[in-house]
């Protein structure tokens, strides 16, 4: 009776060293044995990690995934677009214009290498402004910074003191798009007859009425119809003095005839007489119109002359295409007229009557120069 006790006491000690050896976790259960994790770690059932010692069915991973084989490889990180975006800044010139008249939107953009920008279109002004020309014009550094500065003709159409919005800038950088907006811009317009005509403070008290002396204008008149005729006369004689330049060529002990100045001078030296008669050079307030004329004439010649196509290019873009196929001399020309020319067009410089005249024979001394030589070779 005694050995029967003492067995079954064997049997119950060894049937619960089993249980308590099934209870514990799996040596292969994805947790080492010294990772500080006691038999009762207490995690939960819901863990992720079964009580044999396996992965959960509920883990989000199979069994064989806990870590993956190449887990020690590259991480690919995702830059943010702001750390390329670009510099952007804005002025206008004048700042302070009349209604309607034209003035410049300078644009510039700082931007380093692997980054793409341009202007989100349409350029957005508000109301009271409107976009009529947009010229750019790129200029790279040392250290593969970029510089690229726009510039909008703008019309204002409302009157007082009005802020242009921030100009919106586009870019792309690691792949992605992105945009960036220009700082606002203060600006005062008034109107043609100016701010004060409407005050009250500016009108005078009553006087009585002051007789008007009546002045004959005439004889002014007639002075400046003889000193246009004479100007006329004059710049007639010159140019045909130029034509005239090389009359004859001595070729095999003949004598050939002249030949008169090619079709794209002659074009362009009436375009620019019919600048000169219309008036537009004289008057102040058509002054600046007068300079734009004369400067599309030039390219349009230019362009026929040396054969480049010059639609759409900055004066800069220009000259540099010149400058592999024209002579210097006349590169030299070419650049000196549209230096003076552009800062009437864009750099808001307000010439005077003497300065439009010589702008237009500077203009017509270019046609001439460049012109084919003015005569013909016999055979």
């Amino acid at each position: 009776m005694r050995r029967t006790g003492i067995a079954a006491l064997a049997l119950a000690s060894v049937a619960m060293i089993v249980a308590v050896a099934l209870a514990q976790p799996a040596i292969d259960a994805g947790v080492p044995a010294d990772a500080g994790v006691p038999a009762d770690a207490g995690v939960p059932a819901d863990a992720g990690v079964a009580t044999d010692g396996g992965t959960a069915a509920d883990a989000g991973m199979a069994a064989d995934a806990v870590v993956p084989a190449d887990a020690g490889g590259p991480t690919i990180i995702q830059l943010p677009t702001d750390l390329a975006a670009p510099k952007v800044s804005a002025a206008a010139s004048p700042t302070i214009v009349e209604l309607g008249a034209p003035f410049t939107v300078f644009i510039t953009v700082i931007y380093g290498p692997g980054v793409e920008v341009n202007l989100r279109e349409p350029v957005e002004l508000g109301a009271s402004f409107e976009v009529r020309r947009k010229l750019s014009e790129d200029t790279k550094h040392i250290g593969g910074m970029t510089t690229r500065e726009w510039q909008l003709e703008v019309l204002p159409w409302e009157t007082g003191d009005l802020v242009m919005p921030g100009i919106a800038v586009t870019y792309t950088a690691f792949g992605k798009a992105d945009q960036t907006v220009s700082n606002a811009m203060n600006l005062k317009v008034i109107g043609v007859l100016g701010d004060a005509v409407d005050d009250p403070k500016a009108l005078r008290a009553a006087h009585p009425p002051l007789p008007i002396a009546v002045r004959s204008w005439f004889w002014l008149w007639v002075a400046l119809g003889l000193a246009g005729t004479l100007a006329a006369l004059a710049i007639a004689l010159v140019v045909r003095a130029r034509r005239r330049r090389r009359r004859l060529v001595l070729s095999g002990g003949s004598m050939s005839m002249p030949r008169r100045i090619d079709m794209t001078s002659t074009r362009a030296l009436e375009q620019l007489l019919a600048i000169e008669t219309s008036g537009v050079l004289d008057r102040s307030e058509t002054r600046k119109r007068g300079y734009l004329e004369l400067a599309e004439v030039i390219r349009g010649y230019v362009g026929l002359r040396y054969r480049v196509a010059v639609t759409e290019l900055t004066s800069s873009e220009l000259l540099k295409a010149l400058a592999a196929v024209a002579p210097a001399s006349e590169l030299a020309m070419t650049a000196g007229f549209f230096e003076a020319a552009d800062l009437v067009r864009y750099g808001g410089f307000r010439a005077t009557t003497a300065q439009a005249q010589g702008a237009l024979a500077q203009a017509r001394e270019l046609v001439i120069a460049t012109s084919s030589p003015d005569v013909e070779v016999a055979a």
